[in-house]
């Protein structure tokens, strides 16, 4: 192979999403299987299902969940929503995800703003 099909081909490689799960994916699949990490120490479990506990341990369901609902506030995007839902294909047992966001635009939206915001601010 030549030197310049090379160049492409290590470009065409780039171009491909590979399939590595975005932060907000990683951070669903380890909160939906129960595991405790650095990025999830924070977030908070509520389960109605589960006995009200007056100290500081909350009682968790040892049941991975089945169905999750990804809510972001703020700007959402398709690349976000497609890497859930590939997610959601490949679980065992596979999952439903429903992603919502505030404000969820295409990527020609998001360069006109860009644009209008390179007139304002030159």
């Amino acid at each position: 192979m030549s030197t310049g099909s090379k160049f492409v081909m290590e470009g065409v490689k780039n171009l491909v999403i590979r399939s590595q799960n975005l932060p907000v994916t990683r951070i669903v699949e380890q909160l939906a299987e129960h595991r405790s990490s650095k990025e999830t120490e924070d977030y908070r479990y509520f389960d109605p299902k589960m006995l009200k506990s007056t100290d500081s341990s909350i009682p968790k369901s040892k049941t991975p969940f089945q169905e999750i609902i990804v809510f972001i506030v703020g700007g959402g995007n398709y690349i976000e929503y497609q890497n859930l839902q590939d997610y959601s294909k490949r679980a065992q047992p596979q999952k439903k995800i429903l992603y919502g966001t505030s404000d969820m635009i295409s990527a020609d939206e998001f360069l006109h703003q860009l644009s209008r915001l390179g007139e304002r601010f030159p």
